[in-house]
């Protein structure tokens, strides 16, 4: 390809505001239900249909509210823009397609500044897009579309990496029992007694508690707030109870939780046990014994594993012992050291997976 010419318009410049009807609701949709779609905020699916419409040509809708910035196309012949979106009508010469493959990045790049909640049409209509042009100044359609089309492999090829980022991350990777090792099998409430996180911790119970210690929640890698009331202080393990059920963290260290974690106390029987590598072989079990949904492909999950389940559980633990039949403390520490490596290994995947998936080209 020849190289490529290209100049910076704003938006207002090349495109036109689609018509909108601010004043549909659920109900006035109800009482005017009708063959014509109306697109609001929704990513790539209809609010509702009605039986009247205020826009014939194909439009670029870009959200205002919520997902702020994202966009998706419309291609109808009849329609209407509803609340929480901005519809944009191309100018002739401007590739819908590519229009939105240039201009999605920047308007989600503006909405970060309203902290990816708001963006306002102003905006929309205030950014500024580069259009391939011909020598005479006009718009360069033919190239536009030819990018288009290269941006779109791009982009699947993309979310292939990002699907594969999603499956490493649910890989459980368990070592098989070495059969020159003995080994014992107690159940999870052998060792564990599972419990709850306090509710009080609220979100006005953290703001007028702030301190040093860590206060963990739903999410699974980090530290949900910090405190200044410390519930558990040493080595243990909590799981996440509602959310991402399942997923486990080691802990040694002051902290408290709330109630979407909860904690396995030590029982008597917990002696000459490595938390570190219960983590590694406990949470695939935790995780094969989640409830609830799951959408396509594992994403938007939110399951549920609470105490009692765990209380009923008839799964046990792979443990080594020594000859004497007790826990056998230094195979458990040189297991979780190799389990802790493919971890490392699997994190620095995707970390470069997510690095190549961020690569803007344009």
């Amino acid at each position: 390809m020849p190289e490529i010419v290209k100049q910076s318009f704003y938006i207002y410049e090349i495109c036109d505001v689609a018509k909108s009807d601010k004043t549909i609701t659920k109900m006035k949709a109800k009482n005017n239900m009708g063959e014509y779609p109306v697109y609001a905020a929704t990513i790539n699916k209809p609010f509702a249909y009605i039986n009247f419409y205020n826009n014939e040509k194909p439009c670029l809708v870009v959200v205002n509210d919520g997902a702020a910035g994202y966009t998706y196309l419309v291609n109808d012949d009849k329609y209407t823009i509803g609340k929480h979106a901005t519809g944009l009508i191309p100018h002739e010469g401007i590739d819908l397609k590519y229009l939105q493959k240039v201009a999605e990045p920047i308007f989600i790049n503006i909405a970060k500044g309203y902290g990816l909640g708001n963006l306002p049409k102003t905006d929309i209509l205030n950014a500024k897009v580069e259009i391939p042009i011909n020598e005479d100044g006009t718009f360069n359609i033919n190239v536009q579309t030819e990018l288009a089309e290269k941006y779109s492999v791009i982009e699947e090829q993309k979310n292939i990496l990002l699907e594969k980022r999603r499956k490493l991350k649910n890989i459980s990777v368990v070592l098989p029992e070495d059969e020159n090792m003995k080994w014992a099998h107690p159940l999870v409430t052998d060792l564990f007694y599972p419990k709850g996180g306090n509710a009080d911790f609220t979100k006005t119970w953290v703001s007028r508690n702030k301190g040093d210690v860590p206060l963990y929640s739903g999410t699974t890698t980090s530290e949900y707030a910090r405190v200044n009331t410390a519930e558990y202080s040493g080595e243990y393990l909590t799981w996440c109870i509602d959310g991402l059920a399942g997923y486990i963290m080691y802990h040694n260290e002051k902290f408290s939780i709330t109630c979407h974690r909860g904690v396995l106390l030590p029982t008597d029987k917990c002696t000459g046990i490595d938390l570190r590598y219960i983590k590694y072989v406990l949470e695939p079990i935790f995780r094969k014994r989640k409830k609830g949904r799951e959408g396509d492909l594992g994403k938007n999950e939110y399951t549920s594993l609470k105490p009692i389940a765990i209380k009923r559980m008839k799964d046990t633990i792979p443990i080594p012992i020594s000859d004497d039949g007790k826990y056998d403390l230094q195979k458990q520490k040189e297991l979780a050291d190799k389990y802790e490596q493919i971890d490392d290994i699997k994190k620095s995947i995707s970390q470069k997976i997510l690095k190549l998936s961020e690569i803007v080209v344009l």
